[in-house]
Order: C-alpha cells, then structure tokens, then sequence
C-alpha cells in the first residue's frame, strides 16, 4: 500500500513538473514585448491545467482514459473536490 501510494506520488508529481513547464512559457510569452500570439498562450494555459487536473487524478489512484477534454476531468475529479467548481466557471467564460 505504501509502495503504492509513493508511486502515485511520484507520477502525479511528474504530471506537475509538465504543468509547470506550461504556465512557465505562458507566464513568460505573456510578458514579451514582441506580440506573441494569444491562442498560444491560451494553448499553455491549457495544457497546464490539463495536467495538472491530470496529477490530481494519478494522485487519488482515478483511472482516466486518454483525453485533453478539461470538463470530463473534472468529472472525474468528482463532486467533492469543491475547487472545481471555479474551474468549470473559468471554462464557462
């Protein structure tokens, strides 16, 4: 069980440092003073959520089939990760 968990630990942490890459070069691409494309940057911020929702998965032992959809992993995220709710309202915008 605990060879289990750091496991799960150890790839959901890896789904993080990809998530972090992402909002790096967005953060970064934003703050240009070259006018760099916006869907690009969104593309990151994207990507970064993705992963990160994808940790949260890895971490709670969720299987999750393969999809960059951020709204069915939020369902899968399930009712009682409260956070969500200020995700689907991001996604709403």
């Amino acid at each position: 069980m605990i060879r289990r968990k750091k496991e799960l630990a150890r790839t959901a942490n890896e789904w993080l440092r990809f998530a972090d890459e992402d909002f790096r070069l967005a953060e970064h691409a934003f703050a240009l003073a070259s006018s760099v494309p916006y869907r690009l940057i969104a593309y990151h911020a994207q990507q970064c959520v993705e992963k990160s929702l994808k940790a949260y998965l890895v971490y709670q032992d969720i299987d999750f089939p393969f999809t960059h959809n951020i709204g069915k992993l939020l369902d899968w995220c399930g009712a009682d990760a409260a956070w969500t709710i200020k995700i689907r309202t991001a996604e709403e915008k």
